[in-house]
């Protein structure tokens, strides 16, 4: 059977919508605020984040690199009868002005960037004693269907789940050297803790998400539109792909202050 999975940056817009109000509630139990706060958020993507900040009365811009994610950004905005601004912009260079912002926030992105750039950026761009959140999200590897969509990727491109550095070198899914690092930089890290939530899929907005996974990302899009279809099939063989199925996700947020 022939799935229409979109393009990659429909996929992307689809597998980032997952940001569950527990996150939310854990920054207002620590003292954050959003309403009529100033908020960037960095590498905003197709605006997943930015849209929940702006609902919850925030005064945020988004920074995005990608002119199709932007636009992709604006047209989902529009359904919703928002108005947010976007600017072109990276973590490195974000084209913020100095000492601005209360908040800056990264998610799911921060080791997309240079890092000692986009730190140095972050001071800039932040008001004395303001906030910075890095928080990142991703299901777990031990689960049934991941298990065997791993074993599927690891056949078909010769590689295995993306990841961020040795596991043996990691806290709550971070990098040791990122704590490290913001340290150094003198950000003062106020809390850094995880939390899990649950994400309903069928077996199409499964792949769909897989699709957005970036060990895929030096394929061509007709390359992955076969490989998820071919997933789609293979995996409809081991489970029932009339009905939802959930997937624990874990989610890591660092506050810090400047």
């Amino acid at each position: 059977m022939e799935v229409n999975f979109g393009n990659v940056t429909s996929r992307y817009a689809a597998s980032c919508d997952d940001i569950p109000h527990q996150f939310f509630d854990t920054l207002k139990v620590r003292g954050i605020v959003w309403e009529g706060r100033k908020v960037a958020e960095i590498g905003a993507g197709t605006g997943a984040l930015t849209r929940k900040l702006h609902k919850r009365g925030a005064e945020v811009i988004g920074v995005e690199p990608s002119i199709d994610l932007r636009k992709t950004a604006k047209a989902l905005e529009s359904r919703q009868y928002l108005e947010i601004p976007y600017l072109t912009g990276t973590a490195e260079s974000t084209n913020l002005p100095d000492h601005y912002y209360d908040i800056t926030m990264s998610h799911r992105s921060w080791h997309l960037f240079d890092r000692p750039k986009a730190i140095h950026e972050m001071k800039r761009i932040l008001k004395e004693k303001g906030t910075f959140i890095v928080s990142d999200s991703s299901f777990l590897p031990n689960q049934e269907v991941v298990k065997d969509t791993m074993t599927f990727l690891h056949e078909y491109i010769g590689e295995t789940p993306e990841g961020k550095a040795d596991p043996g070198n990691q806290v709550n899914g971070f990098p040791v050297e990122w704590l490290l690092e913001w340290q150094q930089a003198d950000f003062t890290i106020k809390d850094f803790y995880t939390f899990y939530y649950m994400v309903d899929f069928t077996i199409q907005s499964w792949c769909e998400r897989v699709g957005s996974l970036s060990l895929l990302s030096h394929l061509e899009d007709t390359e992955i539109e076969g490989l998820l279809q071919s997933l789609h099939t293979f995996l409809s063989r081991r489970h029932d792909s009339l009905h939802e199925f959930t997937l624990q996700h874990q989610f890591t947020v660092c506050l810090m202050k400047k």
